[in-house]
Formats: structure tokens, sequence, C-alpha cells
């Protein structure tokens, strides 16, 4: 409840730390690569928060995690995006609705939430990210250690599973 309200640092940490250590164990055992992973955050502040600390907790540099949103600084969007979904870097993008709805990226493994959500359809479509279907093949083009998408995971660290999501 409280992270709804404030942004806690250390929180955070905690999220990005777990789901660290959980990551090649219990939610994709066996793999090495980070799978592609798409973070929710609330705002683009609380995405730079997410970013710089998934940066720290990984040391894999700034090619590894990338924000993408409509206040993205340097490169472009859309140059963001295309990588995300074509390249081997970067392996975890931050957003907070660019990639909501609409958006397409196949390779997509994992979509965390670390933002509530209210309304049932956002949800659906926000989830809807991590259903894409993708070859095999060309999923290892990406993701070398994956054998294919068969499944994706949600990670939800506020919640957004258990709560009561309305009709809109």
């Amino acid at each position: 409840a409280l992270d709804r309200a404030v942004v806690a640092e250390d929180q955070i940490r905690t999220v990005v730390e777990t789901f660290k250590k959980r990551l090649f164990t219990e939610i994709f055992p066996g793999r090495t690569d980070v799978p592609k992973t798409l973070i929710f955050a609330k705002d683009d502040s609380h995405a730079d928060d997410i970013l710089r600390i998934v940066r720290e907790e990984f040391g894999k540099g700034d090619e590894f995690a990338v924000k993408i949103t409509y206040k993205t600084t340097g490169r472009k969007p859309d140059e963001l995006l295309r990588s995300f979904r074509n390249a081997y870097n970067p392996r975890i993008a931050v957003t907070v609705d660019m990639i909501a709805t609409g958006t397409d990226v196949k390779p997509l493994e994992c979509v965390f939430f670390m933002r509530a959500v209210k309304s049932r359809t956002f949800f659906e479509q926000m989830k809807g990210r991590g259903v894409r279907v993708i070859d095999a093949g060309d999923l290892k083009l990406v993701t070398p250690d994956a054998a294919g998408k068969d499944r994706f995971v949600i990670v939800d660290a506020v919640g957004v599973t258990e709560s009561d999501l309305s009709e809109t």
C-alpha cells in the first residue's frame, strides 16, 4: 500500500534483488540469459528509479536495461523498441504506458508489474504483451539459451492480480 502513494527506493531494490535471485532458479530454471522482460512503472520518475536500480543490481551496463517512454532521452522510443524486439540487448525495458497496448514484442517472456492497475481491460492489454507467439528459431536470435516460448511469466510486485479490477 505504501508504494501506491510513495516511491520507496529500498522497496524497488528489494523487488529487483528478489527477481534477480529467483530468475534462474525458480522463474526460468536452467537459463542464463535474462529473458526479455517488460517492467511497468507508475510514472516517468518511477521508471527512472527502477531503471537505475535494475542497472545497479544486474551490473550489465546501460544497454542491458532501457526506459521506453514518451519522455525517453537520447535514442528515440521507436528505435529502443525495435532493439527490444529484434536484438539481444536490451534485456529489460521499463515503461509506463507506451508499450501497454498495441505493441508487439514477440520475444517478451516476462511481464513485470510495479504499478497498480484499476481497469480490467487495461490490465488484460498489459498482460497481453507476453502472450505473443514466436518461432523457436526467431526467439533464439534474441535469447540464445531459450529452447522456445511455451509460456510467459507475470511478476506482480504490487498485487494487481489480487485486486478487484473495474469493468470499463
